[in-house]
Order: C-alpha cells, then sequence, then structure tokens
C-alpha cells in the first residue's frame, strides 16, 4: 500500500506546473478554496501517518532490535517530509488545486465547496478518517497478498525481455 501511495503522489507532481498554466486563475483559486474546505491538510497528515507507521513497521521487521528511539525518529522524519513536499511551490497541495481546476468549470467547484460547506458535507469530511480507519486495514492486506504475484509476474516479464538485473529480482514470499 506505502509504495502504491508513494507512486500516486510522485505521478502527480510533475503535472502540478502544466496544469497550472492551463487553467485560469479563478478556477485555480476556487479550487484551493475547495482544498481548504476539505481539510486537505489533515487528510495529506492522515495518509502520511499511515504511510510512516507502514515504514517504520517495515523497518522494523528487518531490523527488531530498533530502538524506540530511531523508529520515533523515522516517523517524525518522514511526516516533516511529507508536509515539506505538499505545501512547497508546485507540492501537492499545488498539484492537487491545479487538478480539480482543470477537471471541473469555476461553478461546479463553487458547488463542491458548498456541498461540503453544507451539514451533510461537513459530517462526511468528519466521517472521513473514521472510514479510512476501516478500509486502509483492507488494502493494506489486499496489497500484501498481491505483491508476491505482481512481483513474479513483472520479474518473469523482466526475463522474457532479458533486462538487466530481472534475474536477480526478489520477491516477497506469499502470504
Amino acid at each position: 500500500m506505502k509504495a502504491f501511495c508513494a507512486f500516486v503522489v510522485a505521478a502527480l507532481l510533475p503535472a502540478a506546473a502544466l496544469a497550472a498554466d492551463s487553467v485560469d486563475a479563478q478556477r485555480l483559486a476556487e479550487a484551493r478554496a475547495l482544498l481548504g474546505v476539505l481539510q486537505i491538510d489533515k487528510q495529506i497528515d492522515g495518509m502520511g501517518t499511515a504511510m510512516a507507521q507502514a515504514m517504520t513497521n517495515d523497518m522494523l521487521q528487518a531490523q527488531p532490535n530498533l530502538s524506540q528511539r530511531v523508529l520515533q525518529v523515522t516517523m517524525e522524519e518522514s511526516l516533516q517530509g511529507i508536509r515539506r513536499q505538499a505545501s512547497s511551490p508546485d507540492g501537492l497541495y499545488d498539484t492537487l488545486a491545479a487538478a480539480y481546476a482543470s477537471q471541473f468549470s469555476l461553478d461546479e467547484l463553487r458547488q463542491v465547496r458548498e456541498f461540503y460547506q453544507s451539514p451533510v458535507g461537513a459530517r462526511m469530511l468528519l466521517a472521513g478518517p473514521e472510514i479510512m480507519k476501516q478500509v486502509f486495514p483492507v488494502l493494506a492486506k489486499a496489497s500484501r497478498t498481491m505483491a508476491p504475484q505482481v512481483c513474479a509476474r513483472a520479474k518473469a516479464r523482466l526475463l522474457a525481455e532479458n533486462v538487466a538485473g530481472g534475474a536477480d529480482m526478489k520477491c516477497p514470499a506469499a502470504q
């Protein structure tokens, strides 16, 4: 799961500058306002915490004797890095705003923002973290279950294409 999340974030980043150039300033401003109403910073913090926790769990599995302080510092640095990247120019916040602005008209962006400012929209935002707590373990389990098969298929393709290093690829054991 963490690899998928990292892939999604990395795939979005280069699009920020291009997408921002292709939409008008009013739509971009409205998209930024929508991100504020959506409390995207809290959502990214929640996602970042889950990703950082998964990373420290992986570290602990690979090196069971790591001290709690090492894990704590790793978590803190991971979260700070995610926050810095998200708020930097052309970072995740800018990329998200540009993506929303490129997909919705100014009127649609206003309607979406107004919905999330309504009682039911606000309730949906409040329920989001609890929903993700319920969904994330299922996604993480599915990712761990799929990883050996995906890796094996990737390795087979690399071998068939005679790609250097393909034979050295290590796949996790099936769970």
